[in-house]
């Protein structure tokens, strides 16, 4: 579904939004930060390692937010 809304959620990024990821953390939450990965190298012609380096800037500046669980076992 973000990946469908893509144009949308680009928007909503580069207005400012912060992003709250809540939920699994083994599988679900990998695959949100891959997507926003995807979804910035789709709006920026950027690499996958620019766009990687986009979204720990992300984090550091606060702005992207995950409260998950499930990891190991």
């Amino acid at each position: 579904a973000l990946l469908a809304e893509q144009e949308r959620a680009w928007a909503a990024i580069r207005a400012g939004a912060h992003i709250y990821v809540c939920g699994d953390g083994r599988f679900m939450a990998p695959a949100v930060r891959e997507t926003l990965i995807a979804i910035h190298g789709a709006m920026e012609g950027a690499s996958h390692e620019h766009s990687s380096a986009w979204l720990e800037q992300m984090i550091e500046q606060g702005r992207y937010h995950q409260d998950v669980f499930g990891f190991g076992k």
